[in-house]
């Protein structure tokens, strides 16, 4: 694909996605603050628990048939494999949704002493069906780079879900308005996306054209598997050791600190995965995105981190109030770790356009298990939830040391190219901590100081990027397909 192409394509992805981050995820965030300001941390707890082991269950039943579909070239049996992918994929979900009422419910209340958890776990399953099956028409999508449609599926789902969401927990559903907003976004956007896509499976079924994924699938799934514990490790120790109420807390304080950055990467990866495959064949071309897209994510990211690590206690006294002060100091230190994620781009996505998979399979596989996974627990048992921080903030660490080597291997990135991509972001992040940090010094109560200083830090941190908006605006504001 021809350069100019790639950007094109790629600016419009960025600005599409950058609408569904102001407007699907600025909702559904002002949503959960508005579920947690109105419900107790038990309730955000529970589903937790059964979150965990739907969205693992989510990223099992995918089998790596997304990745490897997006990045499969199109040839004569690409509508056969399409077919032949979406009827696997609907035996898949039936029988997910079956076992939920066999007994994975009954195992899942078992594991974390929540009887409670069955009939969540048993309406959650619906969400796990809906998904699986929008697998394919997401995947067809995706392979054009329409991110208008994408975007736009996603909010009406998030919008509706929303609604429903607040007029059950204020009418006193508890739990169960959380249960059914997942229920309703995803029922709304499987049917968002049939309605959108215009292609229906044919009535042929090829077990060879699934095989020929196999290679590629085998290890993207596994490494699929690997990031989602790596990712849920600490809300799994947590839940299991200490119970909902704790849970619900470290809940809240990872959704604040994480809620850019994860959002931000969703919406990068959803363009650049595709891109990067395209492209897969020009070094040169992937490191200058590579580079570009490492110092964008860390100027939106930090100064949202920034704002959380000087203003935790005010942010949360603020917004949800005393019951929900235990979040404060494990807010602080995953907001760190947050940044510590932000300043090496997507190099995952890197290695999976490029067609080596395997090796972001084995660094997450040994940053897992061996790394994650005993410093949570360790973290757990003798500090509580701040242990628990601070062991994310060291396994967030290594893993991005260990995608920076292969970088330097595959693309040929440089220290000092990352130094300079990183200069001004880091500068800027420390101004606005020390600005932050001086307006806590005066005497003004806590929503004024959380005013004020937030404020005036975030001004300073602009001050720094007055050109980079400016061109962002204006690459944002010419037409793009």
């Amino acid at each position: 694909m021809p350069a100019a192409s790639v950007k094109s394509r790629v600016l419009s992805g960025l600005k599409w996605n950058a609408i569904s981050t102001i407007a699907i995820r600025g909702t559904d965030f002002g949503v959960k603050l508005i579920l947690a300001r109105i419900l107790l941390p038990e309730a955000y707890g529970i589903v937790g628990m059964a979150m965990i082991i739907i969205s693992f269950l989510e990223v099992v039943s995918d089998m790596g048939l997304f990745n490897a579909l997006v990045q499969k070239k199109e040839d004569e049996f690409s509508e056969l494999r399409y077919s032949s992918a979406f009827w696997f994929l609907l035996v898949l979900a039936s029988i997910f949704a079956l076992c939920f009422y066999g007994f994975i419910s009954q195992l899942g209340a078992s594991f974390y002493n929540e009887p409670l958890l069955v009939p969540v776990l048993n309406a959650l399953s619906f969400y796990l069906f809906f998904n699986i099956l929008s697998i394919v028409p997401r995947v067809l999508l995706t392979r054009q780079l329409n991110f208008k449609s994408l975007v736009q599926i996603t909010f009406i789902g998030t919008a509706l879900s929303s609604v429903v969401a607040i007029a059950l927990a204020i009418a006193g559903y508890g739990v169960w308005s959380i249960v059914v907003k997942y229920l309703v976004s995803s029922s709304t956007i499987f049917l968002s996306y049939w309605i959108k896509v215009n292609w229906r499976p044919q009535f042929k079924f090829n077990w060879q054209t699934l095989r020929q994924l196999a290679g590629y699938s085998t290890y993207t799934q596994i490494n699929n598997i690997l990031f989602f514990v790596r990712n849920n490790i600490d809300y799994l120790v947590i839940g299991k050791l200490v119970g909902a109420h704790v849970l619900g807390v470290y809940t809240l304080a990872f959704t604040l600190s994480e809620v850019l950055r994860t959002q931000l990467y969703s919406i990068l990866n959803k363009v650049l995965f595709p891109v990067y495959s395209k492209i897969q064949d020009d070094t040169e071309q992937i490191k200058k995105y590579y580079l570009k897209i490492m110092r964008f994510t860390a100027m939106l990211t930090f100064p949202v981190s920034i704002i959380f690590i000087g203003l935790s206690e005010n942010i949360i006294l603020a917004f949800f109030g005393a019951k929900w002060l235990e979040a404060a100091d494990p807010l602080r230190i995953l907001a760190v770790a947050s940044m510590i994620f932000a300043i090496s781009g997507t190099p995952a996505e890197v290695l999976k356009g490029i067609g080596k998979p395997s090796v972001s399979f084995y660094l997450n596989m040994i940053n897992t298990f061996v790394i994650a996974l005993p410093l949570i627990y360790l973290g757990q048992k003798y500090f509580g939830l701040n242990g628990v921080a601070y062991a994310v903030c060291i396994h967030y660490t290594t893993s991005r040391l260990a995608f920076h080597y292969y970088m330097k291997k595959y693309i040929h990135i440089t220290d000092e190219e990352v130094f300079l991509a990183l200069r001004k972001p880091v500068m800027a992040a420390i101004t606005m901590l020390l600005v932050i940090e001086a307006g806590k010094l005066t005497s003004m109560e806590n929503n004024l100081v959380l005013i004020v200083a937030g404020s005036l830090g975030s001004l300073v941190y602009i001050l720094f990027f007055k050109d980079d908006i400016k061109y962002g605006i204006k690459l944002l504001s010419k037409k793009q397909n």
